[in-house]
């Protein structure tokens, strides 16, 4: 896991600094190609996770599996309140609701996210169960201390990884788990890839380092840091490719045939320069 960081090193190496801007993000999953890629993922926006257990398994099932392996780290219990910081079109706040007969507060910056996550709340008659935010998760609508455990699944990034956790801080309860799927730097990440992620996918990722010292200065005791890089990384373009391929009908209403090829790459270049984790913490009092 390593030793934890000064709050000067954390802000050098741009974990505050160069965080994303929201409009940005926003412009990003409103655009065709955003709306688009939920398609490979079966409703998800997610990676995917794969073992011994499911090794022939689809993007969208291993996605699946990824989705599940969040909700069993959960300790949300029957008619508490979770919030889902950067929910996507809804389908994990969705699984975890059913799962934990909980209450969902799902916040997304985008529209079309947040109009595609209601329709299908409505269609899976889950919108007793999942309220859904168009907003900035960093300016959640609700008191202090409201919600009983929460996460940002593969969000965090977009939000900037010290206001991200300051306002989880002041949002959950105390006591109140909050879970975090990441992807850290690799030790070889390269600049180029640092410009291309903080102008084209309006992203900031930092090493898992950094980790223990930003919980700490946000309020947060760490439980775990599961590195899960083997279980998502190396099968991951592979399983695009397949998955491009299958629904490259679906997927040109969206986009032209030339943007398949630049996404495959996309995928490429984040594989070769981020790992995956999984992170639970809890909120001090």
């Amino acid at each position: 896991m390593g030793d934890s960081v000064s709050k000067s090193d954390i802000e050098e190496n741009g974990a505050t600094i160069s965080s994303p801007i929201p409009e940005k993000v926003a412009e990003m999953y409103n655009a065709p190609g955003g709306q688009g890629g939920h398609l490979i993922f079966d409703g998800q926006f997610h990676w995917g996770y794969w073992d011994e257990k499911n090794p022939d398994a689809s993007l969208g099932e291993a996605a699946d599996r990824l989705t599940q392996i969040m909700i069993d780290k959960s300790e949300i219990s029957q008619g508490e309140r979770f919030c889902d910081l950067g929910c996507g079109v809804g389908v994990p706040a969705m699984r975890i609701a059913k799962a934990k007969e909980c209450f969902v507060d799902a916040i997304t910056i985008s529209k079309y996210q947040y109009d595609k996550a209601k329709q299908l709340a409505q269609e899976a008659g889950m919108s007793d169960r999942v309220r859904f935010i168009q907003g900035n998760a960093l300016e959640m609508p609700c008191d202090d201390a409201t919600y009983d455990g929460g996460w940002f699944f593969e969000t965090i990034f977009h939000m900037g990884h010290r206001e991200a956790l300051q306002e989880a801080y002041r949002i959950l309860k105390p006591g109140a788990t909050l879970l975090i799927a990441d992807l850290p730097t690799r030790s070889n990440i390269t600049e180029e890839f640092k410009t291309f992620a903080k102008e084209k996918i309006h992203s900031v990722f930092i090493p898992k380092e950094d980790y223990p010292g930003l919980l700490d200065e946000a309020g947060f005791d760490l439980i775990e840091i599961d590195d899960v890089t083997e279980f998502v990384i190396p099968p991951l373009v592979p399983k695009v490719k397949v998955a491009f391929k299958q629904y490259e009908t679906e997927i040109l209403q969206y986009v032209e045939s030339q943007a398949i090829g630049r996404w495959v790459g996309m995928f490429e270049d984040m594989c070769e320069n981020l790992g995956y984790m999984l992170v639970k913490a809890k909120r001090r009092a």
